[in-house]
């Protein structure tokens, strides 16, 4: 194999990385965008993907797209949900939900780990402990800055814990659903 063959690997492994990356921020903003009515809160489909990143993608990659996704949001691109008219960089990274938006990365990083640490088992029951792991982290990391704006207690739990769980537990249920579809196709 000579140097230009392996320099052309490398060009192509770094352009579809990069490719990839992209992709996953693109979905995340569009995630961020679909608002989904529910009560007692709407929400946004972001959880959805952020833990489907972390299934299909593994810590690393998932996590890089996650990075990304949030620097592009510091940097003034309209990403996060509700911008525009919300301003975006850092004051919405600083506002009452940057700890869940941290948290995306602790999520998708976790969720990736889980499911390879996993492989060999079955694969539903692995997404489900991966999401799970992923779920717990990014309440943990959202709770935890959330409370710095409303206090602790049950004040933060009713407004940063308790209207998301069902929402939460459908969109993990979906990713563990698809990851299983999936798996279970490849398998055939």
């Amino acid at each position: 194999m000579n140097l230009e063959t392996t320099q052309s690997r490398s060009v192509a492994r770094l352009t579809r990385e990069i490719s990839i990356i992209l992709v996953g921020t693109i979905l995340l903003t569009i995630s961020a965008k679909i608002v989904v009515p529910f009560y007692p809160v709407p929400m946004s489909t972001q959880t959805l993907v952020v833990l489907g990143l972390g299934l299909f993608l593994g810590p690393v990659r998932s996590s890089l797209v996650v990075v990304t996704y949030l620097f592009e949001g510091l940097l003034g691109l309209p990403v996060f949900a509700g911008t525009p008219p919300a301003p975006a960089g850092l004051a919405y990274i600083a506002g009452p939900t940057g700890g869940y938006l941290v948290g995306f990365a602790l999520a998708a990083a976790a969720a990736g780990w889980v499911v390879q640490a996993l492989q060999g088992l079955w694969p539903a029951f692995r997404a489900s402990v991966a999401v799970f792991s992923g779920s717990i982290l990014m309440y943990c990391a959202g709770l935890f800055w959330l409370g710095g704006f409303v206090g602790y207690g049950e004040k933060l739990l009713n407004a940063g814990l308790y209207p998301f769980l069902i929402g939460d537990l459908t969109k993990a249920t979906i990713a563990v659903v698809l990851y299983s579809a999936y798996h279970n196709r490849r398998a055939v």
